[in-house]
């Protein structure tokens, strides 16, 4: 019984301790481009990683945007949209720095999305100068999408820099927290009984 009870203790201090970030830097990845694919748990479409100053990007918005040496990352090919998703599970986005690679006020938007439906968006205008940190918190999505655009500009300038990128994985939705709830009582109910059932015994 104690056992059972020191167990539970141990659960509920752990869901109600703080959550802790994550900062993806990018920068355990060599300085050449390469495709994101599947990385740090996320799947990115149309997102890659450079090093700016090693390959001779570092007086443009990509050696400006750099947060954390060495890396950041990119939009491939200026691409109109890129995105980073979970295949299971929600996450929250807490932040990270943007910066335009090469025009100044390149207009970004992001959006975040739960199982195909829009909870969060914002647009950001951006310049090659120094980054930009967004603080979004946005939480309980399972996907952000990152669109750029700018009049008249060709898909080539649109690429956007982003380093730093903070977030907390695993958060339970307001339905989990609900069912871990019950679940806890649940076996509050079965403690309580089976007390009953050793004082009648003993009686």
């Amino acid at each position: 019984m104690k056992a059972i009870l020191a167990a539970l203790a141990l659960c509920a201090a752990t869901l109600a301790g703080p959550a802790v970030a994550d900062v993806i830097t990018f920068d355990d990845r060599g300085p050449d481009v390469q495709a994101l694919g599947h990385y740090e748990g996320f799947d990115w479409n149309n997102m890659s990683t450079v090093g700016p100053k090693k390959v001779g990007l570092g007086n443009t918005g990509y050696g400006k945007g750099v947060v954390s040496p060495k890396n950041v990352a990119f939009n491939d090919y200026g691409d109109v949209t890129g995105s980073v998703s979970l295949a299971q599970g929600t996450f929250t986005f807490e932040s990270a720095y943007f910066t335009a690679a090469w025009i100044d006020g390149l207009k970004l938007t992001i959006v975040g999305l739960n199982d195909g439906v829009q909870k969060y968006a914002k647009t950001l205008t951006l310049n090659t100068k120094k980054p930009f940190l967004f603080e979004a918190n946005w939480a309980g999505i399972d996907k952000l999408t990152f669109t750029t655009y700018l009049d008249q500009c060709s898909t080539k300038g649109r690429q956007f820099v982003m380093d730093n990128f903070k977030f907390i994985s695993g958060v339970p939705e307001p339905d989990t927290w609900a069912l871990m709830i019950a679940g806890f009582g649940g076996v509050g109910v079965m403690i309580r009984a089976n007390r009953r059932r050793e004082i009648r015994s003993a009686a």
